[in-house]
């Protein structure tokens, strides 16, 4: 009988909570089979080394993020920068896996810090985000709903980078109330932008 896709994705969704809480290196194949409860032989179908799926794991990372997540505030009507504070008010919990479970916001910084070919798989991805910020920026511009001497490539950066600061200040331990401080700074600088 042929692995289900079922278990394809629970293998992934294991092996992306094990890694964002144990770290790639200090989770074993055994771990994520033991947790998720798919045998040695599906897990080798669908993924033939670790790394491979450390892809799947940033891969779905993303998907979780687009879908459920914060960036999914980008598929809106919404004024560009109500899509901007609405991503602000769902961090550090950006997403939840298929079990209900809050998907960590260390899982990029952790598998980044393992391997350059992570780094890249994880930057085209923040870079396709941070495109299609800077595209509803430029519109939101075009429109007259933001502030003339707002750089939308720039603006997307800075957001992208502030957000991420704000939710590896929770893989970092820090206080509730630095993140909570970051957040009121950014929203209020955001609705200064706005027209």
């Amino acid at each position: 009988m042929l692995p289900s896709q079922e278990s394809k994705t629970r293998l992934v969704q294991t092996a992306l909570k094990l890694f964002a809480a144990r770290g790639y290196h200090n989770t074993g194949i055994a771990d994520i089979l033991r947790e998720s409860g798919i045998n040695r032989g599906t897990l080798y179908y669908y993924f033939p080394s670790k790394k491979e799926l450390g892809f799947a794991v940033i891969d779905e990372q993303v998907r979780l993020v687009a879908e459920r997540g914060s960036a999914r505030h980008l598929r809106t009507d919404a004024h560009p920068i109500d899509m901007m504070l609405d991503m602000i008010d769902e961090l550090p919990g950006i997403a939840k896996l298929e079990t209900g479970e809050a998907l960590t916001p260390s899982i990029a910084a952790r598998l980044g810090a393992v391997d350059s070919d992570f780094r890249d798989r994880l930057s085209a991805a923040y870079g396709a985000m941070i495109d299609e910020l800077e595209v509803i920026l430029r519109r939101g511009a075009a429109q007259g709903q933001i502030a003339d001497s707002v750089d939308p490539c720039a603006l997307a950066y800075l957001f992208t980078v502030i957000c991420e600061g704000i939710m590896f200040t929770s893989l970092m331990g820090l206080r509730e109330a630095v993140r909570e401080e970051s957040r009121r700074w950014m929203k209020e600088y955001l609705n200064s932008l706005r027209r």
